[in-house]
């Protein structure tokens, strides 16, 4: 996941909230959106998007920019699957939090006995301190895990081995959570933010220890379905799914790649076989369209119907962390349970993106009304991840700012 933090530009704030404030729908200026989108695509070498843009909890409009397969010439349309990223995590979020709900466990609970009910820890932990990890710790990236010291088990390298150490290929979320609790933390549980998915693994496996179903079966019943309508549908780490966008690398990336630990052939063009997608379940294995996403999005606290989480659940999810209690001062942008949040005296929003190689997503909502989600099937080289997360991001911002004039008819989606 990208550590970039999308924020509303000021300049165009005042405008913004003007407009939302007005009972009537917004226009929506599609030749707007269709040149920033068409703009940030050319820049930066993208060959496919999608786009779905909701205002005060009603689905506008949804449009495909580009090509989903170059070679086979199809185009992007509104009904192309795309892997979303780590706004999976944002469904684990809402997962926990409704198991939270339902009493069946505690924000600040030890993680390790539900994990060892699937019989997941291993005869020897590598750090003490990891029996003090909560699920609260979890949810808000402060469990001890740090891919920037330790490396990120999910993608290779560190993928393949994995494999070797725990003998076993291809390589499971379960095996991946074994292998990361007989190593040492890198740092104290509850003490700071570090940006994990191997914290999100052992999320996916709370959520199966307490339901006693695997994680898509329960989540797909409990929250995508009366939300969306259907199912998790999970990628494919060395092809893409019928209906799905192809996936591409940025020019001059090296295109063959050798991929140990993950589902398929040992040899895939990248940036397929980059990283294991079918143990990313409870992280980043979720494929599905930008208007799907929106849905979950806007049913979370009930700007869609049905509504997914209380009150106080959604004020958890965008609360600050607990690390930073005690503190003085609040930041205006952390990451809280499940979502990154920018809270100051002008906006509230929060969202999630996704960056994999071979992608690039976000779903935003913001205080004034506006969300979208949008899904790229390519990103630029690391080093640039940065600049093209705030273009598009920007980009989006003005276009919505263009938009929120005069009164129309809604583009019926739902």
């Amino acid at each position: 996941m990208l550590k970039v933090i999308t924020r509303s530009i000021l300049g165009v704030f005042a405008l913004v909230l003007l407009a939302s404030t007005s009972s009537a729908q917004p226009v929506v200026d599609m030749a707007e959106f269709d040149r920033s989108m068409t703009e940030v695509m050319s820049k930066w070498n993208i060959p496919g998007a999608s786009l779905a843009v909701a205002h005060n909890g009603k689905l506008l409009f949804a449009k495909g920019y580009g090509l989903a397969d170059r070679e086979k010439s199809i185009s992007v349309t509104p009904q192309t699957l795309f892997r979303v990223g780590s706004i999976n995590k944002v469904v684990t979020a809402v997962a926990i939090l409704k198991l939270v709900e339902a009493k069946k466990i505690t924000l600040d609970e030890p993680a390790l006995p539900l994990l060892q009910r699937l019989d997941l820890l291993p005869r020897r932990l590598g750090d003490e301190r990891s029996r003090t990890i909560t699920i609260r710790h979890l949810l808000e990236h402060s469990a001890g895990f740090d891919r920037a010291i330790s490396g990120d088990p999910f993608f290779q390298p560190l993928l393949g081995v994995v494999a070797v150490r725990q003998h076993i290929a291809p390589v499971t979320c379960e095996a991946i959570v074994r292998d990361s609790l007989e190593r040492r933390l890198d740092f104290i549980p509850g003490e700071r933010f570090a940006y994990s998915n191997v914290g999100y693994c052992m999320l996916g496996k709370i959520v199966e220890a307490i339901s006693g179903r695997q994680f898509a079966e329960w989540v797909g019943q409990e929250i995508l379905m009366p939300s969306i309508g259907k199912g998790f549908q999970v990628g494919k780490s060395t092809a893409s799914s019928t209906g799905e966008a192809t996936y591409y690398p940025y020019p001059g990336e090296r295109k063959a790649i050798t991929a140990p630990g993950i589902q398929g052939p040992l040899s895939v063009s990248s940036p397929y076989g980059s990283y294991s997608i079918e143990s990313m379940e409870a992280l980043g294995a979720w494929i599905a369209t930008p208007i799907d996403v929106l849905r979950f999005m806007l049913s979370i606290d009930g700007a869609r119907s049905p509504r997914l989480l209380s009150n106080s659940s959604v004020q958890a999810m965008r609360s600050p962390p607990s690390y930073l209690s005690g503190q003085r001062g609040v930041p205006e942008r952390y990451y809280g349970l499940g979502v990154s949040v920018l809270h100051n005296s002008y906006e509230e929003n929060w969202w999630h993106d996704g960056s994999q190689p071979g992608l690039m997503t976000l779903a935003l909502r913001t205080s004034m009304g506006w969300a979208w989600v949008v899904a790229f099937n390519s990103r630029p080289k690391d080093e640039s991840i940065p600049a093209f997360f705030s273009d598009f991001d920007s980009a989006l911002w003005r276009a919505a700012k263009a938009s929120s004039v005069l009164p129309t008819k809604k583009i019926k989606l739902d």
